[in-house]
């Protein structure tokens, strides 16, 4: 069976902050959290499931003043509270700004003793990255062109399961610009990304088979799923909060319909990045909260789909991620054609230049050398292979 194995890098930060206030009787002293951020409802909803909770979240943007967060939480300028609570606060400070965060309370009358330092983003990014390394120790590390071609040999596998199959698939985003603006990989890039219509990817990750070397990832109301070869590991040092250990895999993304009429286009997109939203706040908070959470996941998945592939005036993925979203006419993936890549031949869609011309521009003239850069994959040949 694959092994995943997965790290939640707010875990280090809700630690530490329960650490510093074991000792703090909420009920007297206010806690106070310094520099707003996408994830303080997370830790906030955390603490709470300790019976401790943030009482306060300032920040120097004027924009975001009065702003209503979730449990009760609002936003306010950083001297209103730090003079009304000087005597009273312990002030939490998360960010690579602590040393200018701390001067300015300092400026204000705080107390050093009042003020606790917990990881930044960057920090505790780092610390879950570190963890999941030490279970690489001793493991032959990949260079990344031998990365690649552990990468083709999936897609193979992808390719004549579905062949048998009779599954369409499709070659997609960089991976089908590498095929044709190198007939194989991006040198630096370190994935790649396969497309199912919807309906044969929901037939594609139901059959095939489990216990092999290529063996399908998926989690419960995911809206992607992973090929891996159980043969590797890697540590996907990428994206925040949540870290992932588990072997070398491409991306096996659905694809599905949506409405061409203007308006119903827009609304359907909106439906689908609120889903986004909420899918994404679930995906992060389930480790580190720990009372019950409801999981709505599946429901989620479901009504993103909710559009066939088949039929629909319009194609796109439905699960962007605060990616800019792609949309393109239907007939851009209508039919397949066969796209040399790596000496070997995959399907295409027939409308391939229409599709990177919409999602690239220019395709063909390489990106500036700052935005050559991979996905921070860090990959390992198991212990004897």
């Amino acid at each position: 069976m694959a092994q995943v194995t997965t790290v939640n890098a707010l875990q280090f930060i809700v630690d530490k902050a329960m650490d510093a206030l074991n000792n703090v009787d909420v009920k007297k002293t206010k806690v106070v959290w310094f520099g707003h951020n996408v994830y303080i409802d997370i830790i906030q909803k955390a603490l709470i499931s300790r019976g401790k909770r943030i009482h306060y979240v300032i920040d120097n943007n004027v924009d975001k003043w009065g702003m209503i967060l979730e449990d009760d939480l609002v936003i306010f300028p950083v001297n209103q509270i730090a003079n009304n609570y000087k005597e009273s606060a312990v002030f939490l400070i998360s960010s690579r700004f602590e040393v200018e965060m701390r001067q300015q309370l300092l400026a204000l009358g705080v107390r050093e003793s009042q003020i606790i330092t917990l990881p930044s983003r960057e920090e505790s990014d780092a610390m879950a990255r570190d963890f999941l390394l030490k279970k690489t120790e001793g493991l032959k590390k990949m260079e990344l062109r031998e990365m690649q071609f552990v990468m083709l040999d999936i897609m193979k596998a992808l390719r004549d399961f579905c062949d048998a199959n009779e599954l369409r698939y499709f070659l997609a985003g960089g991976t089908l610009l590498g095929a044709v603006r190198h007939k194989g990989f991006i040198p630096w890039d370190d994935d790649a990304d396969v497309y199912l219509p919807y309906e044969d990817y929901l037939k594609f990750i139901n059959i095939f088979p489990i216990g092999g070397r290529y063996e399908i990832v998926k989690q419960k109301g995911t809206c992607t799923s992973k090929l891996v070869d159980n043969n590797t590991i890697m540590v996907h040092g990428d994206g925040y909060p949540v870290k992932v250990f588990r072997g070398i895999s491409i991306c096996v993304i659905p694809i599905c319909g949506y409405p061409s009429e203007e308006k119903a286009f827009a609304q359907k997109k909106h439906t689908n990045e609120m889903l986004d939203l909420k899918w994404y706040w679930y995906q992060n908070a389930k480790d580190v909260i720990l009372s019950e959470l409801q999981d709505l996941r599946r429901d989620i998945y479901e009504l993103k789909y909710n559009m066939p592939f088949d039929g629909s005036p319009i194609t796109s993925k439905a699960h962007s991620m605060f990616k800019p979203m792609w949309a393109v006419p239907h007939k851009v993936f209508a039919e397949s054609t066969p796209i040399e890549f790596e000496g070997e031949h995959f399907s295409a869609p027939i409308g391939y230049d229409y599709y990177l011309k919409h999602r690239f521009g220019d395709y063909m003239k390489l990106p500036p050398k700052d935005e050559q850069v991979d996905h921070g994959i860090i990959p390992f040949w198991k212990e004897g292979i």
